[in-house]
C-alpha cells in the first residue's frame, strides 16, 4: 500500500493530468501541472518565442557594415561577387529581407575596377582618410547606431570585421532585441565573437561558400552560432 501511494505521488510530479470537459459544445482541456511540467512548459514557450523573433529577424531589414581595413578585397577576386555572396550567405541561412551593404575605409587605395565593381552591385563607399586613428571603426559605429534608430527590432545587423572595439556596441543591440551577425577574418577578438548571434568567415563568404552550419570553433566553415547568444533556439536543418 506504501508502495503505491508513493509511485502514484511521483508520478503525479512528472506528468500532466488531463481532464476533458465540455462547455456549450465545446471540448476544452485542462491541465494539472506539477513543477516538472511547468518547467518543461516555460521551457517550450521560451523556444517557441526564440523562434518567433528569429523568423521576424529572418524577413526584416539586414544592414552590412563593412571595415576594409580589416577585411579587404582578397587579391584577384571579382569585386561583383562580393556582394552577391554576401547575399547568397544571407539567403541560404533563409534571411530574404531588404538589404544595404556599407563598406568603410580609404577607397583611394582600392582599384578603380573593384570599386566600380562594387558601386554597380549596390555597396555603398564611404571614404575614410588614412591617418586618422580608428577613422573607420567610428565612422561605423555611429552610422551603425544611426541606423538602428531609424530601423527598430526586430532587425538583422550585420558587421564584417574582426576588431574588438565593436563588442560592446554589438552586445547592446543584441540586449535590446537585434539579430547580431558577424562576419569575421581567421583572427578575431574573442569578445567581439561572443557578441553575436551567428558567425561567418570573411574568406568562406567571399568565396561564396556553402550555408552549411558547423560546430563552434571548426575554422573551416562558412556559419556557426555564438554559444553566448541570449535566447534558447532548437535548430533544425534546412534542406539542401
Amino acid at each position: 500500500m506504501l508502495a503505491s501511494i508513493f509511485f502514484s505521488k511521483r508520478f503525479r510530479q512528472v506528468t500532466l493530468r488531463r481532464t476533458r470537459i465540455s462547455e456549450n459544445g465545446v471540448v476544452q482541456q485542462r491541465l494539472s501541472l506539477s513543477d516538472v511540467g511547468l518547467k518543461y512548459l516555460a521551457m517550450e514557450a521560451t523556444c517557441r518565442e526564440a523562434s518567433e523573433e528569429e523568423g521576424f529577424a529572418r524577413t526584416a531589414k539586414t544592414s552590412v557594415w563593412w571595415d576594409i581595413e580589416n577585411c579587404g578585397v582578397p587579391k584577384g577576386c571579382d569585386g561583383h561577387k562580393i556582394a552577391l555572396n554576401i547575399k547568397s550567405a544571407l539567403g541560404k541561412m533563409k534571411y530574404c529581407g531588404p538589404l544595404a551593404i556599407y563598406a568603410y575605409g580609404d577607397i583611394n587605395q582600392m582599384r578603380s575596377s573593384v570599386q566600380q565593381a562594387l558601386s554597380s552591385t549596390g555597396v555603398s563607399l564611404n571614404h575614410v582618410p588614412p591617418g586618422v586613428k580608428d577613422g573607420s571603426d567610428k565612422k561605423i559605429l555611429v552610422d551603425m547606431l544611426l541606423w538602428t534608430m531609424e530601423n527598430r527590432a526586430p532587425a538583422n545587423v550585420m558587421l564584417i570585421s574582426g576588431d574588438g572595439d565593436y563588442s560592446y556596441v554589438l552586445h547592446r543591440l543584441r540586449m535590446i532585441g537585434y539579430n547580431v551577425l558577424l562576419v569575421r577574418p581567421e583572427s578575431a577578438s574573442r569578445f567581439l565573437v561572443a557578441a553575436a548571434d551567428r558567425i561567418w568567415l570573411w574568406r568562406s563568404v567571399v568565396a561564396g561558400g556553402s550555408g552549411s552550419e558547423v560546430s563552434k570553433g571548426v575554422n573551416s566553415g562558412l556559419v556557426v552560432e555564438s554559444k553566448s547568444s541570449k535566447r534558447f533556439r532548437v535548430h533544425v536543418p534546412c534542406p539542401n
